[in-house]
């Protein structure tokens, strides 16, 4: 069981950077039809300043100071790609959905440079459920379980969950150094928050997205589905070194 240790003070400021975050860019795409998109770190949260960004049909733009960039709105709904540029990172092709004439979702975290043999798996979702974990699992001889109950492990090598996010929108990132072709491994999502209520649609409403990076670039991007009851999340299996789509949601893992 998760034990918080927050004062009621951080937990205040935490509350009410993520509202005035919220509220700026409801603000912006009112008074002026632009929408808003932020990009940061997978693996410490934080802004990516100065990021090149094309936005297919729109333009090309520069993440600002807060990792953000701001953009006219598209008369018509749809998906468009977001190509991210930035010095230090791997290049990251994202899609982007608009609805109603607002961006479905609008936060997105990229994945600084690593060695070509590592996996990096990256979590990204809504305001809400406010904590979603990640789990990466090794099975057989040799294994390991990395979340946040044992965010540092690994009897067979090195890796970690880097990132633990617990007030929503996250990144949660866990990068393993290797993965064999002689193993199995699964990763999932538990929804912490709603755990003891099976039927709960918070995790498919959550709009979380995971982007698999390997072999020193961008290898996956899988949507959980929406509409669906559960709060176990199974996202993916890598079999004999090959990532299989699992996206799946249910009760168990």
């Amino acid at each position: 069981m998760k034990t918080l240790f927050f004062t009621f003070s951080i937990c205040s400021f935490t509350l009410i950077a993520q509202i005035t975050t919220k509220s700026a860019d409801v603000f912006e795409e009112l008074e002026t039809g632009n929408l808003t998109l932020h990009i940061t770190n997978a693996v410490n949260g934080k802004p990516v300043v100065g990021a090149d960004i094309t936005i297919e049909k729109t333009g090309e733009f520069v993440s600002d100071d807060e990792g953000k960039v701001i953009f006219p709105a598209q008369d018509e709904d749809g998906v468009l790609k977001v190509t991210i540029r930035a010095d230090g990172y791997i290049p990251t092709d994202y899609p982007i959905e608009i609805m109603a004439g607002t961006l479905f979702f609008n936060h997105i975290s990229i994945s600084p440079m690593m060695d070509i043999k590592f996996v990096r798996i990256v979590l990204d979702w809504d305001k809400e459920p406010r904590d979603l974990d990640a789990h990466f699992v090794k099975s057989g001889n040799n294994g390991y379980h990395i979340s946040y109950r044992n965010m540092k492990v690994l009897s067979d090598g090195s890796g970690m969950l880097d990132i633990d996010a617990m007030k929503g929108y996250g990144p949660e990132t866990i990068t393993v150094n290797e993965v064999s072709t002689k193993s199995e491994y699964e990763y999932f999502i538990n929804d912490f928050s709603y755990q003891n209520m099976t039927n709960s649609t918070a995790l498919s409403e959550s709009k979380a997205t995971v982007k698999v990076y390997g072999e020193g670039k961008l290898l996956k991007v899988i949507q959980v589905p929406r509409k669906k009851e559960g709060t176990i999340w199974n996202v993916l299996k890598i079999e004999q070194g090959q990532i299989r789509e699992v996206n799946q949601l249910g009760n168990s893992n």
